[in-house]
């Protein structure tokens, strides 16, 4: 079955945890209906998120695709202890956006091994933000920016392909 990247939107990051290889493990939730959406039954309605809010049940998903990375580690809002995931449904908040690496004493951190020494290069890189809605098709491009790419239902990291 061909996937619908177009008319598949995001409704949910969730951060599965991490690997024995250091890996991030996310599953990127979607739907093909943003509308229809349990509110009180997932507890998107209440606060903190990190206590309530759930991932939507079966019936409302179209598909998961997990991404496993070294490169970056995200934020999903389902952690936040100080709002409600409804915020993320209604784009006030990111549903998962990049944790900004803290630079050494020269400046440098690992973003620099992975995009090469030259820290103009780095700026022109932005932090990556996944909103409610977003579509599958977007989410392909802002992760082929950083060299992870879409094969077999799943994003993967060119850096961990065996070669």
């Amino acid at each position: 079955m061909k996937i619908d990247d177009k008319n598949l939107k995001l409704i949910y990051v969730l951060k599965i945890g991490h690997n024995t290889k250091g890996e991030g493990i996310y599953e990127f939730i979607f739907s093909l209906d943003t509308t229809q959406i349990d509110v009180e039954g997932w507890c998107w309605d209440q606060s903190p998120a990190c206590d309530h809010a759930t991932p939507p049940t079966e019936n409302y998903i179209d598909d998961v695709i997990t991404l496993k990375t070294k490169t970056f580690d995200l934020f999903c809002l389902h952690e936040a202890v100080d709002r409600e995931y409804l915020h993320g449904y209604n784009t006030i908040h990111a549903l998962a956006y990049e944790i900004e690496k803290e630079s050494d004493e020269n400046g440098y951190d690992t973003y620099d091994s992975l995009f090469g020494s030259d820290k103009e290069e780095l700026d022109d890189l932005p932090l990556l933000v996944f909103h409610y809605g977003t579509s599958l098709a977007q989410i392909k491009e802002m992760l082929y920016n950083r060299k992870i790419i879409f094969k077999k239902n799943e994003f993967i990291d060119v850096s961990a392909i065996k070669i």
